[in-house]
């Protein structure tokens, strides 16, 4: 009888294990801390939350945004929102075995748009795999390829520069802010599944001046980068870019400050607020975005550029507009801006007030109409 008892305590003993195991698996799983099980073989292209309709009644709660993205006349609901590819299953390299392989853990978090393309970057969140930037036709917002960075930067900011054919990126040497550009070139010839090899980049940055490269954006012949800072308020540098010969005698873009082709010190520095995730120039116009977590809404500021000297903090915004949490980088082509969110991911997917696995598209007047 003792004995019956003794195993049966085991038994259960053996049972509370194996379920506070599977929770914890659970949990881990659900947090991003380890990979979810692929099922798939290359980069998803579907949508990885609900339908159109459903994001139509979840942006209800924000009308600036619901009416821009919406209600523009001419244009159907779907045409101002792009899926985001690869939050289920992205083809890229496993970091530390340098071998292809499929990651489900991608977080968009940078944003840029050229003529023919629209260009998302995204980090692994258990830093197993290679940090990407998707490529998407900018016209029908149709996925045509994934670029696998080298390493694992985060990537938090995409830039590209219209006067050298240029994708500006956020990356870090160590405990160094760096950017890191590709060739347009260079990406349009790109092709993963041939080459299972991280693309080539054209030049690298150091950035000493700046904690760190958060985001960036490319206005006339000037790189800006600013930093994401949760406890106060940050900066936003500006760089001039210029054609240098470095010291081979090889022509490189280059930020022009005279100290060399591999560093550069910023031309002028202002101030921003705290928890900034991306900015965007619309004529003499300046806009943040902000975001930090579930908890609260995210704010598009915007601000009077030829008003305003060096300090870009909230007290002198000309207009805030609420948007849902898990706000990313925006961009700027010509009257539109692109808005990316991270709540598509799958860590945060179940926290978003709604979660949003798409790229918008706005009229920036409609946006900021009154």
């Amino acid at each position: 009888m003792e004995k019956n008892k003794r195993q049966k305590l085991i038994n259960c003993a053996v049972i509370g294990v194996i379920i506070a195991g599977i929770v914890a698996l659970v949990l881990l799983t659900k947090s991003g801390k380890i990979e979810r099980v692929a099922f798939g073989e290359e980069t998803n292209t579907e949508a990885s939350l609900g339908s159109l309709e459903d994001l139509k009644e979840g942006l209800a709660a924000y009308p600036e945004l619901h009416k821009a993205v919406f209600e523009e006349a001419g244009v159907e609901p779907g045409e101002n929102a792009f899926i985001i590819p690869g939050m289920e299953t992205t083809l890229t390299l496993h970091h530390d075995h340098e071998e292809a392989d499929i990651c489900t853990t991608m977080t968009p978090q940078g944003l840029a748009v050229n003529a023919d393309y629209l260009f998302l970057s995204a980090y692994c969140q258990t830093k197993e795999h290679n940090s990407v930037v998707y490529v998407l036709d900018k016209k029908s917002g149709s996925f045509i390829k994934e670029i696998v960075l080298d390493g694992i930067p985060h990537a938090g900011g995409l830039a590209y520069d219209n006067n050298h054919d240029l994708l500006w990126v956020t990356s870090e040497k160590g405990d160094t802010a760096q950017v890191i550009t590709l060739a347009l070139a260079d990406i349009e010839a790109y092709d993963f599944m041939a080459a299972s090899e991280p693309i080539r980049y054209a030049d690298s940055i150091d950035l000493p001046d700046i904690k760190r490269a958060s985001t960036i954006t490319v206005h006339g012949n000037d790189l800006y980068a600013a930093y994401f800072n949760d406890n106060g308020a940050s900066v936003m540098h500006r760089y001039a870019i210029s054609t240098k010969e470095n010291a081979d005698g090889k022509e490189v873009r280059t930020l022009d400050t005279g100290k060399s082709t591999e560093e550069a010190y910023p031309d002028d520095v202002d101030k921003i607020g705290r928890e900034i995730q991306g900015l965007a120039f619309h004529q003499e116009k300046l806009m943040l975005s902000r975001s930090a977590g579930r908890e609260d809404d995210s704010t598009l500021l915007s601000f009077d550029r030829l008003q305003e000297t060096e300090n870009f903090t909230d007290k002198n915004a000309s207009t805030e507009i609420a948007l849902p949490a898990y706000l990313e980088q925006i961009a700027v082509d010509g009257k539109q801006l692109y808005i990316l969110f991270e709540s598509g991911a799958y860590p945060y997917r179940d926290h978003g007030n709604p979660s949003i696995d798409r790229v918008l598209r706005v009229e920036i007047d409609t946006l900021f109409s009154e």
